[in-house]
């Protein structure tokens, strides 16, 4: 017969174990909602004031990785507090996100004048101008925005595109500050001196486009890249607000911005222009780091000797004023040697173009 105190000496263990455990996910909850708290406080108290901060609030979608894990640790405790954390993540994640993922009804209707967007960085380091080519007659756009195009680039397009493409402004130049458009309707430049006011990489391309009856202006913009160049950037998102709330008539603007739609500049463009992805995009629509390293030419980060993964935010975007609305938005593909994915946006014009004008 075993001894009479053997039940009463296991007991203890087992309550031992089972209040470690206990302690442990207490304390993994807790954690996560702190970590939340600390999001909230860097995202609408700090902003992006200071470098670490706009690379946290860039980055603040991959707070709620651990999500899934937490829930699971308050289902196995059944605390309120746990439940009131899980609820205030997912109630956050919808506000930031949620829109991305709602089914789109009352989709707009394409006019005779409608336009397909495109906007490419296609890198200047990317000696893969057939790569670049390939990815533009594919999107097939009928105006496409370019950043970063280097003189192999531009004399690539003009060899390969010049039919397709009869109207085209190309500021091809080494490294990083080129740019260009292609265009299937005539356009011309037109006065960019609000914008010249401060530097980018590469200035602004400004032209009018006639689209139908219609005129529309077009902004092809770069924005300086860098969490320490936080003030910049945001100087520089002024800048096109500021043209933006003085212009009449449809505008869009195409571009890299460099930013988050989490991140200051995003925000001050927004406020009177529109995101044609958040409006009918699906998805997070990263355009952001695709393969090439920095010893190839890209920059996607590098840490401890490991590339971090790719296509981790989405810098690149269509914004266009409320003259017009869009119709579909998506990516295009992510595989023309550039470290960015270009984006595409069809748009149409909220009225229809008068004939008499």
């Amino acid at each position: 017969m075993p001894p009479a105190d053997t039940p009463t000496q296991e007991a203890p263990r087992s309550s031992d174990r089972r209040s470690w455990r206990d302690r442990f996910l207490d304390a993994l909850v807790w954690s996560y909602g702190l970590v939340l708290v600390a999001v909230l406080i860097t995202r609408y108290g700090l902003g992006d004031r200071t470098w670490w901060s706009f690379a946290a609030n860039a980055l603040l979608l991959y707070a709620f990785l651990p999500a899934p894990v937490i829930l699971l640790a308050v289902a196995l405790r059944r605390r309120r507090e746990g439940y009131a954390i899980v609820g205030l993540s997912a109630l956050l994640f919808a506000w930031l996100w949620g829109g991305l993922f709602v089914p789109r009804g009352g989709t707009a209707q394409a006019t005779e004048n409608a336009l397909r967007v495109m906007s490419y960085n296609t890198l200047g380091f990317n000696p893969n101008t057939a790569a670049t080519i390939r990815v533009i007659r594919e999107v097939d756009a009928d105006i496409v925005a370019l950043q970063e195009v280097t003189p192999e680039h531009a004399a690539a397009l003009e060899q390969a595109l010049s039919e397709r493409y009869p109207y085209r402004l190309l500021d091809a130049r080494p490294g990083v500050t080129g740019s260009g458009l292609l265009s299937r309707h005539p356009l011309r430049k037109v006065d960019a001196s609000p914008l010249d006011r401060i530097a980018w990489i590469g200035t602004p391309m400004v032209v009018e486009l006639d689209i139908g009856t219609e005129h529309v202006t077009f902004v092809n913009f770069h924005t300086v890249a860098g969490p320490a160049n936080a003030r910049a950037r945001d100087e520089q998102a002024r800048a096109l607000s500021d043209f933006a709330a003085a212009h009449v008539g449809p505008l869009i603007f195409a571009g890299d911005l460099n930013a988050t739609d989490q991140n200051a500049a995003h925000a001050i463009v927004t406020r009177v222009m529109r995101d044609a992805f958040r409006d009918a995009g699906w998805g997070f629509g990263h355009t952001f780091p695709g393969e090439p390293t920095p010893e190839r030419g890209g920059s996607r980060p590098v840490l401890l000797g490991v590339p971090v993964p790719t296509w981790l935010v989405r810098i690149d975007y269509i914004f266009h004023s409320n003259a017009l609305e869009t119709i579909d938005a998506r990516l295009g593909p992510g595989d023309g040697g550039s470290d960015h994915r270009p984006v595409v946006a069809t748009l149409s014009f909220r009225h229809a173009p008068s004939r008499d004008r």
